[in-house]
Parts: structure tokens; sequence; C-alpha cells
């Protein structure tokens, strides 16, 4: 190993000094030390998930792929695997499995900044661990999404769910709901389709349902197939692929209102935020169950 060679949880990170954002002058090292230095807040939200990889290996100065097969012979060799058949193309595809901070630390060293996770584990794909909402916003940036988080949050209070905000780490907001064991893919869809459906008659200036983006006249998309089996969604705690590295950041509600400005939650600021209490601690301890309808 040459004498400026980066380790990083005992990977060896290939061209380290590599600037991913030249602004900033953030490193690829920086990436992969970012999230080692995260682990602990981080681990939780990929151990024995099954992970879709964002690749951008020029960072800012290029373009991103996404990357779900990972067949055993290519790098991290040593990362778990779990082959699941695509109905679409009836191919085996061998997703990475997360838990380990070797495998970060490769996924880093391939290019990978944000990271993409599943609601279910690669020990049982059809038990959902979260219900997950991504409200997308059009025209309006972050404040508009607010608007439709906070709308979003009294409808799951008027239905007994308790829900958790957090950043997209672009102009959205995702709200999670932690649910207890035997909730499917395709029951957690019909329900989040529901709510979504429900929210935008309630809020129809402000929400739809409308996959098409030319039809959703500047309204925030809430997007409820990030349930879908095998479908995903940005990890807590993933930098991402934009202007000053920003991090998907778990927020308590009253911090969700139209002033917040999300980019205010970056790489180089987020020591300041993981040594504030974190607005998430409880979450697992409010597991629960799907009821029957939606008001």
């Amino acid at each position: 190993m040459s004498a400026d060679a980066v380790r990083v949880a005992g990977v060896t990170i290939s061209n380290p000094d590599k600037v991913w954002w030249p602004d900033e002058g953030i490193t690829k090292s920086d990436v992969a030390r970012f999230y080692d230095g995260i682990w602990s807040h981080v681990a939780p939200w990929l151990r024995d998930r099954p992970l879709t990889a964002e690749r951008c290996p020029d960072g800012m100065g290029g373009g991103c792929f996404y990357q779900k097969d990972f067949p055993a012979n290519a790098q991290p060799v040593d990362a778990p695997r779990l082959v699941l058949r695509a109905a679409s193309t009836r191919k085996d595809v061998h997703y990475l499995v997360g838990g380990s901070r070797s495998t970060l630390a490769a996924m880093v060293n391939l290019g990978c900044i944000a990271l993409h996770v599943m609601s279910t584990r690669a020990a049982d794909m059809g038990d959902c661990d979260w219900l997950a909402f991504d409200m997308d916003p059009e025209s309006g940036g972050f404040a508009d999404a607010a608007r439709a988080g906070l709308a979003l949050r009294r409808l799951l209070d008027e239905t007994k769910l308790a829900s958790y905000p957090k950043t997209s780490g672009s102009r959205g907001l995702h709200v999670f709901v932690p649910l207890r064991a035997g909730v499917t893919p395709g029951a957690a869809v019909s329900f989040a389709s529901a709510v979504g459906q429900e929210l935008a008659q309630r809020e129809p200036k402000l929400v739809t349902m409308e996959h098409a983006k030319a039809k959703r006249g500047g309204r925030v998309f809430a997007d409820s197939f990030r349930n879908g089996y095998t479908q995903t969604i940005v990890a807590p705690y993933s930098v991402r692929r934009r202007p000053a590295a920003p991090v998907s950041t778990p927020l308590a509600w009253d911090e969700v209102t139209t002033r917040l400005d999300p980019a205010r939650f970056t790489m180089r600021t987020f020591d300041k935020r993981i040594a504030q209490a974190n607005p998430w601690a409880d979450l697992w301890r409010h597991r629960q169950s799907l009821p029957k309808s939606v008001p």
C-alpha cells in the first residue's frame, strides 16, 4: 500500500483525493470517512437490507447511474448478496446486503454517494418495516413539500399512526411510519395509495397522485410506490449528489415548516446536527399495525 493510500473500515479507497464537490473541496475519501464516522446512526437503516447503489464516480462533475446487480465476482466481493428474480426481465439480480462498515466503504469506493434501501429485510422480503411517503415537489420547492407533509401528518394522526419526517437531501420530504410485522409490500402500497388519494382530495391545489409530470400542475406528488416489492428510498443519513453535499436528515415534526432550508444539513455542518438529540430515537418503539381503512 502506498504512503498516500487511504483505508476506511479496512477498505483501500482508490483515488482518495478525487474531488467530488469542487466548490467545497470534498473528496471521495471525505465521503467514506463521513459515513464511517456516523456508522452508529446509519447502520440501523442498512443492516440486512438489500441496497441499490447510486453511483456518481465523478461527483458533481459528471452523471450518475443506478446499480442493483452485483454478481458474486464483482466488487465488493466480500459483501453478502441476496439473489432475487426480476419479474420484468426474468433474470436474477444479485443485491448487495448492508450491515457492515466495510460494505459501506466499498460502495463509496465504487462511486456510490447516496444509499437507497428497501423497507424489507433480506431475511424476510415479504414483511415491511415501515411505510414511506415521498412528498416530491414541483415548482414550489421544499416549502410546498413541508405544507404537504404537514397535511399528511394530520391525516396520519387521524388514523392513529405515528409518523417521522426527514429531508430527502434534495427538495422533498420523506415521511416514515414504523410498522409491526405482518404488512406485505402489496398491502403497504395499497394503504399508502389510499392515504395519498385522500390527501389529494383534501388538498387538491397542493397534492396530486398523477404519475405524469405534465399532469401535476406544479403540485406535490405524493409517491406511495416507494413501498412496493424491491422498491427503494434514500436512507436516513445519506449524502446526496447536490450542491454542498446535503444529507438526508431525520427531523422532529416541529422543525417541518415552510421556512426550513434542508440545504443547511450538509456534510460540512452535520457534526453539529449529530450532536443534538435524535428526533427519531423512539421510532422503533412505535411499530404499529395499519388500520383497515383511511378516514
